[in-house]
C-alpha cells in the first residue's frame, strides 16, 4: 500500500456513503498504489490488486462506467468523478473476475502513484 496522500483524503470523502448501484449496491473504498512507469493498465493492476494470473479483466472508460449507473442515482456520483477527474490523469476502469467482480477505478497522481477507488459489483 502506497502512503497516505492529500489525493487519497479527498478520494475517501467523495465516496464516504455512496453505494455502487449493481445486484450487490458495495460502498466505494479509496485506495493508493505504488506508481509505475505510465497511465494504469492491467499489470498495474493485477500486480497491486494481486489478481489471479488468470481471473479476467476487463478494461472500460469512466463514460462507458457512468453508463451503467441508472440515470436516477448518476447526480450521486457528480462529486466523485470530479474529484478523480481533478486530482488523476488517465483514469481507467478496470472490471476483474466474472458474474462477482471487483471493480477499481483508478489513475495516476501528480506524484507518480495510482489513486483511484474500488467496489464490487455483481453482473448476471
Amino acid at each position: 500500500m502506497a502512503k497516505t496522500t492529500p489525493v487519497l483524503k479527498e478520494l475517501k470523502a467523495a465516496a464516504k456513503g455512496l453505494l455502487f448501484p449493481s445486484e450487490s449496491d458495495a460502498p466505494l473504498e479509496a485506495f493508493a498504489w505504488p506508481g509505475g512507469d505510465g497511465p494504469p493498465d492491467e499489470a498495474a493492476v493485477r500486480a497491486n490488486a494481486k489478481v489471479e494470473k488468470d481471473a479476467p479483466v476487463q478494461q472500460l472508460t469512466v463514460p462507458d462506467l457512468t453508463r451503467t449507473i441508472p440515470s436516477e442515482s448518476r447526480g450521486e456520483f457528480l462529486h466523485l468523478f470530479a474529484t478523480l477527474a481533478h486530482h488523476l490523469s488517465g483514469v481507467t476502469v478496470f472490471k476483474v473476475g466474472e458474474v462477482n467482480m471487483d471493480l477499481y477505478i483508478v489513475g495516476r497522481t501528480t506524484d507518480g502513484q495510482y489513486a483511484g477507488v474500488k467496489t464490487q459489483v455483481v453482473e448476471t
